[in-house]
């Protein structure tokens, strides 16, 4: 096998063409004898990638980029190792290329499901390759608890592939992605089909009409609300559900989000299964819960998936934050305004009244701030918004 060439003018970033509103335009078809290069001898700075896919006559591929947003890839052609083709393994028949694997839940669903609309148009796949997010040295590792939601998405009868080293492919299928972060969150025409029609497709609805959506159990490096106990209790009051996504297999979130008819939610990854599955009679609120704006993304999501425009509750005052850190907008605890949450759920008819929705008293404030500093085990500052 020729070496690879090195980096050059395909380094350059260039937006991708999404338009929600069209069709990829991708025609299905195979390219022969593809190098995937897993990890490259170039290590870029920050959240981007050294990997790539490489032709039988040693070119790079643009096919291979992987992106987070459409103005560029995370992406950049990888320099490969120099024993890396010393004993390639050659992966039979023909493929599929998926993008980066994620293990993260929220990010896979962004992330890594982005081209599987095209398996309809592909026959005789053995499988979908991707490259692995974490260098790990058992490549099983990466994808094994993420299997329930392969199979949830009727990926039963392929092999995933997560290759560590260089691999070379029979025959790779590189469509393009559907779906991402930003304006991309609306998707493609063809993502939002198959995943409509594919997700869950066998699990029936069940569960309570009304739910509440909390993060009170997720760790507190993921982000969350001050005094969410309180948030829960008056939701009970007012007769939903209080629902823990992650504490329930991803068949019962299928089954949940199917049947769900009023759905109140601070913003959080749990909503994207939401919004592929949902009924498009269900009602939707979501409370932004911190000072960043990732609640556009979900919001665009549920109107381009579901035809349903959520009623959006801006009730951040402020929020705290490890002191003397560099504030991540997504790791914060947020001050919110229960007397704009309770008007605003009462008014758009999600609650029958806004009694009991006021503000937690400064001995009451004190109380959680010294409670989340023990949890957390670091002194905690307090943002105005």
């Amino acid at each position: 096998m020729a070496a690879m060439p090195e980096q050059g003018d395909h380094d350059i970033e260039m937006p991708l063409d999404f338009d929600s509103s069209a069709p990829t335009g991708w025609v299905p078809g195979f390219h022969r004898d593809v190098v995937l290069v897993p990890w490259g001898e170039n290590p870029p700075r920050g959240a981007k990638r050294a990997a790539g896919l490489f032709d039988r006559h040693d070119a790079f591929m643009p096919e291979g980029h992987c992106w987070r947003y459409s103005g560029g890839p995370i992406t950049v052609p990888p320099i490969p190792p120099s024993d890396a083709f010393d004993q390639i393994e050659r992966l039979e028949g023909k493929w599929m290329f998926g993008g980066l694997f994620y293990g993260h839940f929220g990010h896979f669903l962004v992330e890594s499901s982005t081209r599987l609309w095209a398996l309809d148009a592909l026959d005789g796949l053995r499988g979908i390759v991707f490259y692995p997010k974490q260098q790990l040295h058992h490549e099983r590792r990466q994808y094994r608890h993420m299997l329930p939601t392969l199979h949830a998405l009727g990926l039963k009868h392929l092999q995933i592939r997560v290759p560590q080293k260089p691999v070379i492919i029979d025959e790779l299928a590189t469509p393009p992605p559907g779906f991402g972060m930003g304006e991309m969150m609306e998707g493609r025409p063809e993502y939002r089909k198959w995943m409509r029609e594919n997700l869950g497709r066998d699990i029936a609805p069940d569960g309570p009409a009304d739910i509440y959506v909390s993060r009170a159990r997720l760790p507190s490096k993921r982000g969350s609300v001050m005094f969410e106990d309180r948030i829960e209790a008056l939701m009970e009051k007012a007769g939903y559900t209080i629902f823990h996504p992650q504490d329930e297999t991803v068949e019962t979130q299928l089954a949940t989000w199917k049947a769900a008819r009023r759905i109140v939610a601070l913003d959080g990854s749990a909503l994207h299964l939401a919004a592929m599955v949902v009924s498009p009679e269900a009602r939707v609120a979501i409370l932004n819960r911190g000072p960043s704006n990732n609640i556009e993304d979900y919001i665009r999501q549920f109107r381009m998936f579901a035809d349903i425009d959520p009623v959006r509750i801006e009730a951040v005052t402020g929020f705290f934050h490890p002191r003397d850190k560099r504030v991540v907008k997504r790791e914060t605890q947020a001050i919110l305004d229960f007397k704009t949450i309770g008007k605003t759920l009462a008014d758009t008819g999600f609650i029958p009244s806004a009694a009991g929705w006021t503000a937690p008293s400064n001995a009451q404030m004190i109380a959680a701030v010294a409670s989340a500093e023990q949890q957390m085990g670091v002194p905690l500052q307090r943002h105005e918004v």
